[in-house]
Formats: C-alpha cells, structure tokens, sequence
C-alpha cells in the first residue's frame, strides 16, 4: 500500500511538472510528505526489524490507524527540510516546484519570506511531533525511526544540500562522526 501511494505521489509531481502547475502550499505538503519517501521507508524499515522490541511486534496496519500523526509530521519534517536545503539549486536546474515557490505564488510574497514562512512550519511541525511522541503507542523501535528520519533530514540540510554537496557543514560533520578520532 505504502509503494502504490509513494508511486502516486510521484506521479502527482510529475503531472505538475508536465503541465506547468504550481500548486498551493497546503496541496504541495498534502503530496510531498508522501513522495519524500518517509511513510513507505518508516513502514519497510518496521516491517524488516519487527521483532527486536523483545515481543510480539505491532501491526503496521495498527501503528498506521492508531499512530499515523507520528509518521506524517516526521515526514513533513524532512520534506521542508530537504526543501528548505535543496531549493535554491533545484530552482536553477528547473526542478518541480518546492514548499518556498508553492507559497510564494500562492501569497505573492518574496522568497525571503517564503524561506521564513516554512521555517515557522518546520518547527511547528517540530512541536506537533514532540507532542504526538509523548502519546505514541506504537513500538518504541517504530517511533524511534520516525524522530530519527526528521533528525537526521534536518541535520542534512539545515546547512543547504547536505547530500548532493561534498562540502561544508554536513561533510565536517560527517568527517567528525565517522572518521575524526575523539580526544
């Protein structure tokens, strides 16, 4: 189920792309929060290590119905992320439109504020995911996965693209995560 709507939700990107459309804000993160991928990685990442919690693992069904704001304010989180980090070189190549565009059209702001203006909703959506943590009942492992998928966007692209780039920030960080000895 998780592979047909990541697959529809591409196919909603293309469409856009295809025909020249600029969604607003509100349909562009209904669709977005799906096509970066989190739900379906949450779901497999599950699904693959079911069992580790030492016990009868939970339904993905279960933690889906009962639990799917954990998962939806996570993805929303490393989308506005990435478009927050990746905007500016995917707006040179001719990329989709991302967060900041969709709301510059849609409330004819400049792109400064566009930028400020999903800050604020990256870290709303920091708040909404901290509160549904507090009351999650899914596995603890499941829950795990969906705050370290938005920590880990969010520290990749809080400094640009942390991913495509081999400089800066995000590569000193990982230099001294990975292969820097500790003193």
């Amino acid at each position: 189920m998780q592979w047909k709507k990541l697959c529809q939700s591409y196919l909603t990107e293309a469409t856009w792309f295809y025909n020249g459309y600029t969604p607003g804000l509100e349909e562009y993160l209904e669709n977005a929060q799906t096509s970066v991928g989190g739900p379906a990685a949450i779901v497999h990442a599950y699904t693959l290590q079911a069992g580790l919690d030492g016990g009868k693992p939970a339904s993905v069904d279960h933690c889906l119905k009962h639990d799917g704001e954990l998962i939806y304010w996570s993805s929303l989180i490393t989308r506005l992320s990435n478009d927050l980090g990746t905007c500016k070189a995917e707006s040179a190549r001719g990329d989709t439109a991302k967060s900041t565009v969709c709301y510059m059209a849609e409330a004819g702001v400049s792109k400064e504020e566009a930028i400020e203006h999903v800050r604020r909703l990256l870290s709303h959506s920091w708040k909404k995911l901290n509160e549904e943590s507090l009351k999650c009942s899914m596995p603890k492992s499941m829950m795990k996965m969906c705050l370290n998928m938005a920590r880990t966007s969010h520290c990749l692209y809080q400094h640009g693209d942390g991913i495509r780039t081999s400089s800066g920030a995000t590569k000193d960080l990982l230099m001294s995560l990975i292969v820097q000895t500790i003193n």
